[in-house]
């Protein structure tokens, strides 16, 4: 028997086994014969379909290889396939859209409702399945909601959801939703059921919601309680120019735009507008907003991006990448990948495929971009850079448009390099909003329904939307610039219960579940919670949340709370995260340690931030993991627990900062004092670190007796005795006692195990064995033993390239380089720089594109642009980056040198020699004074 799945995604099996097709084109065929039940077609109109665009004497040589190909594919062709000159048919075949029809056919909706388990023939855009995918859609929502009429209510809600998410511009589904929720007794839901109607019919058709679906919300609350919203949204007055703007610089994506202003300047509004218009010319949107509250997720904005369009795309991607995103979307159902270095790369492309898998142009809004953490600005400037869209025409158009706060982003922010980043490429624009003007003003007034003073408006508010809309609806009774008295006036007419419930919505600090707000806020939830998504202070955020319409008003509002009382709300907070995401804690367990933090409850806090530390590794965020360390370090400070905390802070802070941060040289200064004073010898991770953190501050000795004590931890296990010799031969190296270093790092390579290598990557971010031959190429070289250095460099690179782990193959390829440049092998340096720099666009490393950047100098020096080559080199010396790890300022004076010699500039090269041997590196000593006397 031969089975044929054709809802979802396309699935061939013969007497249960899978057949695998790998041509696109022969599932396009089976799929359009099944769908004709075995009904035999015309050669020439199946050949037209399935290749529209080639003349149709072409397109009949195509279906005859076609058909021979699937002959040879099909365990039974001569039966299943009916083929003769003028037609073609399917025999003796199982279609689950045959067994749909005849369910739906005899009503049999609950079958016919499970049959359909997705869109017919996900992942095919063939023109010719329009019209069967359009009435399978039809029918499959009349089967869902006939089928809630008899289920029970659980598997109704699930029905009606599905109903829903099929059209989401239909009403009845949602009517449905609210009648089920409520009589579930989830009033709340039900009441978010029509604010998400409201919202989808206003953004998608600029409508409001029939009578009929009206009335079953008004049910819902008490008399009176569900009077009209109050005033209608700001309409985007103005902002001709930046509309414009916008629309030219879609049709030249890839490309982030930055709308920059103060509050309330229409930034989001505009944003709103465009993703709208984007929208309606076939792309896919999505919306999310960054927030600064602690304990949000790593990745949130990307998050929200992936939820968004999970339908479309979780078919089209491979089970690796599922396994991989399974780090964000618990929701999969898939077992997450391990954590590993490198993964961080694996997650950037299985996102940046997933929201891209669907082939449509693409525009994503990054709202308050200004208060988003460093791995989301790091996504896209990946996604941003990558020159796949630039082959696919307007399909593969892709806008990122970002709201940022004038002023908000503090110097070090990763908005800054992610900005001078895409700067470089031309893949970044800035589009700045200002107030309006005094007739934009009035305008706007009067779209409100207000005649007003406009000059006097306008003089008062300054032209801010904001502050012109809620002087407004205000009265006009505050006329003023300072927007947190006007935003005051907004909350005076709430009720007891609506403030109540405002205030623990503040206290949320981002967007909030309707089921913790009813956890928190149990007491006629639904129609407080009415009352404020009527009053506008409340919006519909995706999913099942709610966020406040704009930042400072939840700022106002949590102002507002008295300190007894913002304790209160966050102790209720934290029990509520606990119960509603008991299947999944870890992904609120930094929100959780956050509201415990500010409950005044530090023993419970320190465990959920050591938890949601964890989370954050294994989702690849080091520097939110290091955050969450640190704020639990402060809270066991002087306690018993203060070491254990601490030992697990370098691991991530080195990764996100280096090891010459003054926050990782604090952390292991307290550790080792902490450590001393129990006469304890500190635990592997802080000896690990602090050898390296003093390798890089160039105190080589210091480094060695680290790695002697690390050593010494490794009697018993070869991971501790590998890294041990691995500082103590890295340190002789530096050094130039090549005696020692040629020791140290041979014992390293002896105690290596290969089914250890894992357990070094996940402990110490590199593969030691590499690294130590590559460093004793480098050890041979400067012995006089060519040949050796020649096998070592051969060896190491090998391994790396086997390895397939950047950083490491990316180290390699450094100092194979730097040997290249030491013999004077240009045409091997100019290879290794060439792949250097194509894997360090993998690697986010300071010191591997600092020195791909002078490699990259030095050989513009070498092709004629000395000065264009010796700039670029002095940037990468003047790089904070250059002291994130040992020896890399001594290497890039190493590659001044050269390239001044290279140019001729014996004064440069002269200035360049003094500051090699002013450092602590010793192994170009004599190449320095050569340069000086010669």
């Amino acid at each position: 028997m031969l089975e044929i799945r054709l809802f979802g995604t396309f699935e061939l099996r013969a007497d249960g086994e899978p057949v695998v097709l790998t041509s696109a084109r022969a599932q396009s065929l089976l799929a359009y014969l099944a769908l004709r039940r075995g009904e035999p077609q015309r050669r020439d109109r199946v050949a037209g379909l399935l290749w529209p665009e080639s003349s149709e004497a072409q397109a009949r040589t195509n279906l005859r290889h076609l058909l021979h190909t699937l002959r040879a594919a099909l365990p039974d062709a001569g039966r299943q396939l009916d083929a003769d000159a003028r037609t073609v048919a399917l025999r003796d075949v199982y279609a689950d859209t045959a067994a749909f029809d005849a369910a739906y056919a005899a009503g049999d909706w609950h079958t016919a409702a499970g049959l359909a388990a997705g869109d017919l023939l996900e992942g095919c855009d063939d023109a010719w399945l329009d019209a069967d995918r359009l009435d399978y859609r039809r029918r499959l929502g009349i089967a869902l909601e006939r089928a809630v009429a008899s289920a029970d209510r659980s598997t109704a809600i699930g029905y009606a959801e599905r109903a829903r998410a099929l059209d989401p511009l239909a009403e009845r589904p949602y009517r449905m939703l609210i009648r089920l929720y409520d009589e579930a007794g989830d009033r709340a839901r039900a009441v978010r059921v029509y604010h998400d109607c409201v919202t989808v019919l206003e953004q998608e058709l600029g409508v409001a919601p029939s009578a009929q679906t009206r009335a079953r919300y008004e049910a819902l609350l008490p008399a009176g309680g569900a009077a009209p919203r109050g005033a209608e949204d700001a309409a985007l007055v103005g902002r001709g120019p930046q509309r414009r703007r916008l629309i030219e610089l879609w049709r030249a994506a890839p490309h982030l735009v930055v709308l920059t202003g103060e509050p309330g300047i229409g930034k989001t509004r505009l944003a709103e507008e465009f993703r709208q218009w984007a929208a309606g010319q076939g792309a896919a949107t999505a919306t999310a907003r960054s927030y600064r509250a602690e304990g949000t997720l790593a990745y949130a904005p990307v998050v929200h991006w992936l939820r968004a369009g999970l339908p479309r795309w979780r078919r089209r991607l491979a089970p690796a990448e599922l396994a991989v995103l399974a780090v964000l979307l618990p929701e999969l159902g898939v077992e997450p990948a391990p954590p590993e270095p490198g993964s961080r790369l694996r997650l950037f492309e299985a996102a940046a495929h997933a929201l891209r898998a669907d082939g449509r142009a693409l525009l994503l809004v990054a709202d308050d971009l200004h208060a988003a953490d460093a791995p989301t600005c790091q996504f896209l400037h990946y996604l941003l850079r990558d020159d796949h869209y630039l082959l696919r025409g307007d399909a593969g158009r892709l806008l990122v448009v970002a709201t940022v706060r004038a002023g908000e982003a503090e110097p070090g922010h990763p908005l800054h390099q992610l900005l001078a980043g895409l700067g470089a490429l031309g893949r970044c624009t800035e589009l700045p909003l200002e107030g309006l003007d005094g007739a934009e003003t009035a305008q706007l007034a009067g779209h409100l329904g207000h005649t007003v003073d406009a000059e006097r408006l306008h003089r008062e508010t300054g032209g801010n939307p904001l502050f012109v809309v809620e002087a407004l609806r205000a009265g006009l009774r505050v006329l003023t610039p300072r927007v947190q008295a006007v935003l005051l006036e907004r909350l005076r007419p709430l009720s007891p219960g609506a403030r109540e419930l405002l205030e623990l919505a503040a206290t949320a600090g981002g967007s909030v579940a309707v089921d913790v707000l009813t956890r928190v806020h149990p007491r006629a939830v639904a129609a407080d919670l009415d009352e404020l998504w009527r009053r506008r202070l409340l919006v519909t955020s995706g999913g099942e949340t709610y966020d406040f319409s704009h930042d400072k008003l939840r700022e106002v509002a949590y102002r507002q709370v008295p300190p007894a009382r913002r304790r209160r709300n966050h102790a209720l907070l934290a029990a509520a995260l606990i119960e509603v995401y008991a299947d999944a804690p870890d992904t609120v367990a930094g929100r959780i340690a956050a509201h415990l933090h500010a409950a005044g409850s530090p023993g419970a806090a320190i465990d959920w931030y050591q938890r949601a530390a964890t989370a954050a590794q294994q989702r690849y965020a080091d520097a939110e993991a290091a955050e969450l360390l640190l704020r639990a370090a402060e809270l066991t400070r002087g306690a018993d627990r203060e070491l254990e905390v601490l030992t697990g802070v370098p691991g991530p802070l080195s990764s996100a900062e280096g090891y010459a941060s003054p926050r990782l040289r604090a952390v292991l200064d307290r550790a080792f004092a902490l450590a001393g004073a129990r006469g304890t010898e500190p635990a592997a991770p802080l000896l690990r670190a602090q050898a390296m953190a003093v390798l890089s501050r160039g105190d080589f000795a210091a480094a060695a007796q680290y790695g002697a004590r690390l050593r010494a931890l490794g009697d018993t296990d070869d991971v501790l005795a590998v890294e041990g010799d691995f500082v103590r031969g890295v340190a002789a190296a530096w050094r130039n006692e090549t005696g020692a270093a040629r020791a140290h790092l041979s014992a390293a390579l002896q105690r290596y195990r290969p089914q250890n290598r894992g357990a070094h990557l996940l402990g110490y971010g590199q593969d030691p064995q590499v690294l130590c031959l590559i460093r004793l190429a480098h050890v041979h070289f400067c012995r006089a033993e060519p040949a050796d250095a020649e096998h070592r460099q051969r060896q190491a690179l090998d391994l790396a390239r086997q390895g397939a782990h950047p950083f490491t193959l990316a180290g390699a390829l450094l100092f194979a380089a730097l040997l290249d440049l030491d013999r004077g092998d240009l045409p091997g340096l100019r290879e290794r720089v060439a792949e250097l720099n194509r894997v360090r666009e993998r690697v986010d490393a300071a010191p591997i594109r600092l020195c791909g950047e002078a490699f990259t100098g030095y050989l513009a020096v070498l092709d004629g642009s000395a000065e264009a080559g010796l700039r670029r080199i002095d940037q990468a010396l003047d790089d904070p980056g250059r002291d994130t790890a040992p020896g890399v300022p001594a290497m890039l004076l190493r590659i001044r040198l050269a390239a001044a010699l290279a140019a001729g500039q014996q004064s440069e090269a002269a200035e360049s020699a003094k500051r090699l041997l002013a450092g602590d590196v010793r192994i170009w000593d004599t190449l320095a004074e050569d340069a000086l006397t010669g």
